[in-house]
C-alpha cells in the first residue's frame, strides 16, 4: 500500500497487524492442541536445503557464504545444480531451523521438480 508517514512510523505501522497475526494464530492453535514455534527464521532464504548449509543466526557485520544461490525469481540453485523453489528451499530451511530433527523424527517428503496444476485437468 501506498503510504509514507516516516521511515521509524512506517515500520511500527506495519509490525503491529504482524505481531497481532500471530498472537492470534498462537491462541486459536492453542484452542485446538497444536504448538506454534515462533523462529528466528534469517538465512533461511539464502542457504540451500538440497546442501544441509549451516543456517546461522543473524549476527550484526558478519557476512555468511552458502552453496546454492537464487538465480531468478522463483528458481533456486542448488551447488550440484539441483532446481528448487526458492520459497519452498525456505519453508523447509525454516523446518530444520525451528525442529533440527524433523526428518529424523518422521516428518518426510521433498518437492523439487514443481509441476503446473489447472483445475479439472491433471498433468504430470
Amino acid at each position: 500500500q501506498e503510504i509514507n508517514i516516516g521511515k521509524r512510523n512506517n515500520q511500527n505501522f506495519v509490525q503491529i497487524p504482524h505481531h497481532k497475526f500471530i498472537e492470534q494464530l498462537t491462541y486459536k492453535a492453542e484452542l485446538v492442541g497444536i504448538k506454534v514455534i515462533i523462529n528466528e527464521e534469517s538465512y533461511t532464504s539464502k542457504a540451500s536445503f538440497l546442501d544441509l548449509d549451516n543456517i546461522p543466526n543473524y549476527q550484526k557485520g558478519v557476512k555468511h557464504k552458502f552453496s546454492g544461490q537464487r538465480i531468478k525469481r522463483g528458481l533456486y540453485k542448488s551447488k550440484n545444480g539441483l532446481l528448487i523453489n526458492p520459497d519452498l528451499n525456505g519453508s523447509y530451511n525454516i523446518l530444520r531451523k525451528a525442529v533440527p530433527n524433523a526428518y529424523a523424527d518422521g516428518i518426510e517428503g521433498l518437492g523439487v521438480v514443481p509441476f503446473r496444476v489447472t483445475p479439472g485437468k491433471v498433468s504430470w
